[in-house]
């Protein structure tokens, strides 16, 4: 391809000169090279076409600098355009050339700061971005990992090239919408490829049951239709509390400034490209614009004394520009006034003065008692696939239009994006911790009760117990019986309100003590605080214990996967399975009266030795999650934190 016109000499000017076929050439390169999606928007724009006045010369040269503008603007995105295999194999190339790097470094006696600044280098000639800050041993550790890589990769790759279709208008309200096909189809077979994973990893619990990993991710929240029931709970219980306190509901709509947004609709609903559009802006730099804006105002409101609480959900235009719904409360009219104001000082003070900023980029409605959860609920059930919603329809300029294209459900293509663009959709503000009510769940019975009619006296823990729980018609269960829901609005009460600083909740999350000089697979030390999660905390009295079973790895091959590779360990394909299903039965309880060592059980040897701990057997409620204080004393033995 000439980028420019030969003319030093008149031979070299006629063995040179842009031709007719140049330009075809040059458009088989590109097509070649551009994902399959692309090469319709390449014809409908007309790339390399030639005009027919003038020489030819001349034609074929404009064509030939579109192409190279176009390469110029996009070329990225196509060098980019790989799939998980290929992905796979460049980390492991690029994992071994950092070590062949560094090996030269420490060759040359480089110090530390050279070494990380020499695989900097390296990271830039690649042409990667956002993989994070790379500091001393443990910064090259990681560039030495091909799974460090193959993440970076996969995030790098999935944005680069969804960035291009972004930019080139090829999502849009006519091809589906929020993600290109291309973007839905890299997200599809990574889901795909993680539940086959989840299937195939089979853990053992300390009862001898064998579950794969699928089946308890089915059972956590991160089950679309447990997903959408908790968040629906949240926002039901918030509505709850807001009203029994009169405070005042608002329900807003934020967007971003039009330099955010690729494409427009035209008068009669057919995407167009957007002028204003700055041509780089992704859907994150949206996102990162909005939660700028929302930190300053909630700085603002800080400042005056106003206590907002409520939850906010993140959404995608038809073009994959992010907005946000946010339902919220505050205590009176005052608070109501300051917040409104607020709204619109920081939402206009980028380009306020464009057409339509003051009419569209914020809306804000007052919600009437009673019925706040029904202006969210729609958002979420579209997010989350939940049940409730028939149709996935979408609000484009006022009209209407059904997301569900191509027989893909329209939440496949939210979560493409969310996952994409790594935006989180939902956010509590001003509310109780949700990892604290999900503990509380696990904690049993006999603990609770006994912090609340021992010497502790902790009612509050006790109320907070009883609203994280669904109850039947079970006799003691709750005073005069009856099927309870779970309670969101007793649980706020019971935590301590609404917006209150992170030490100021009723409880807190209780995490495994980390031993000094403790390190992670990279050599960082793990610090105080960032131990497992194996328990709660309350303010005042004993801790309670909720993690009650243990798990181990029991088989890490699937059943039927692929033999393994040329020297690697050769299964034992006749050896029993391990029970699953309906065979899982849990293992008997041991027959003898201790195990091991009744030191090691009662921790006498360890407090000898070390002196007393942080945390000790008295700092936990009695009782176990596994037996009963009676069984515990049958077996001559105490219990002791099982985590």
């Amino acid at each position: 391809m000439a980028r420019k016109l030969p003319t030093h000499s008149l031979d070299a000017w006629k063995r040179n000169k842009p031709q007719a076929w140049h330009v075809t050439r040059a458009l088989q390169v590109l097509r070649k090279v551009v994902p399959p999606q692309w090469r319709t928007a390449l014809d409908k724009a007309g790339l390399g076409q030639m005009d027919n006045d003038g020489p030819e010369w001349l034609n074929a040269h404009d064509a030939l600098q579109a192409v190279e503008r176009f390469d110029a603007d996009f070329g990225q995105a196509s060098r980019w355009d790989l799939n998980d295999g290929q992905i796979c194999t460049m980390a492991k190339t690029l994992a071994y050339e950092v070590g062949t790097l560094d090996a030269c470094a420490l060759r040359e006696g480089l110090n530390l700061q050279e070494r990380v600044d020499s695989i900097y280098m390296l990271i830039r000639a690649v042409g990667v971005r956002e993989h994070g800050p790379l500091a001393g041993e443990a910064g090259i550790k990681r560039t030495l990992d091909a799974a460090w890589w193959r993440r970076v990769l996969r995030r790098h790759v999935a944005r680069v090239v969804e960035a291009g279709a972004i930019r080139l208008g090829l999502v849009n309200r006519r091809d589906g919408g929020y993600v290109s096909n291309k973007g839905l189809q890299r997200r599809t077979e990574q889901v795909t490829r993680n539940a086959a994973t989840l299937k195939r990893t089979l853990y053992r619990n300390e009862a001898g049951q064998v579950f794969n990993l699928g089946e308890l991710a089915a059972l956590s929240h991160s089950n679309p239709v447990i997903r959408g029931g908790e968040l629906m709970t949240r926002i039901r219980g918030a509505e709850e509390y807001a009203d029994r306190r009169q405070h005042i509901g608002l329900f807003l709509t934020l967007t971003t400034p039009s330099r955010f947004h690729p494409v427009k609709l035209g008068r009669h609903g057919q995407p167009l490209p957007n002028k204003r559009y700055d041509g780089r802006s992704t859907p994150r730099d949206a996102q990162n614009w909005l939660c700028g804006m929302w930190a300053k105002l909630r700085s603002h409101l800080g400042r005056r004394d106003v206590h907002l609480y409520g939850i906010r959900v993140a959404e995608p235009h038809h073009d994959a520009t992010p907005h946000w719904h946010a339902m919220v409360w505050v205590e009176d009219e005052v608070q109501l006034q300051k917040t409104v104001a607020a709204l619109h000082r920081y939402w206009l003070s980028d380009d306020g003065d464009e057409p339509g900023a003051g009419t569209n980029r914020i809306n804000i409605k007052r919600m009437t008692g009673g019925g706040a959860a029904g202006y969210v609920a729609k958002y979420i059930a579209k997010s989350v696939g939940h049940a409730a919603l028939a149709d996935h329809l979408d609000v484009v300029q006022g009209e209407l239009f059904d997301v569900e294209t191509c027989d893909m459900p329209g939440h496949r293509r939210v979560d493409a994006w969310a996952a994409t663009w790594g935006i989180r959709q939902f956010q509590a503000i001003g509310m109780p911790s949700v990892s604290v009510w999900r503990e509380l769940r696990r904690v049993s019975k006999d603990q609770i009760e006994d912090l609340r009619v021992g010497r502790d006296g902790d009612t509050a823990a006790w109320r907070a117990w009883l609203a994280c729980h669904r109850w039947g018609k079970e006799p003691g269960a709750i005073e005069g019986g009856g099927v309870i829901r779970a309670d969101w609005c007793r649980y706020m009460e019971s935590m301590g309100g609404h917006c209150r600083k992170r030490g100021q909740w009723h409880m807190g999350l209780a995490r495994r003590p980390v031993p000094a000089g403790t390190t992670n697979a990279y050599g960082e030390e793990i610090k105080e605080g960032q131990g497992r999660v194996v328990g709660l905390e309350p303010r005042h009295g004993r801790w309670l214990v909720s993690r009650r079973m243990a798990w181990r790895p029991a088989v890490q091959e699937a059943l039927g996967a692929a033999p393994a590779a040329a020297g690697e360990p050769q299964l034992d394909m006749a050896a029993p399975e391990p029970a699953q299903g309906t065979d899982r039965a849990p293992l008997a309880p041991a027959w003898t009266r201790f195990n091991n060592c009744t030191a090691r059980l009662t921790n006498t040897l360890h407090r000898q030795l070390f002196g007393r701990g942080r945390h000790e057997k008295e700092d936990w409620t009695p009782g176990s999650p596994t037996r009963s204080d009676a069984e515990w004393r049958a077996l001559g033995t105490t219990p002791t934190p099982f985590f």
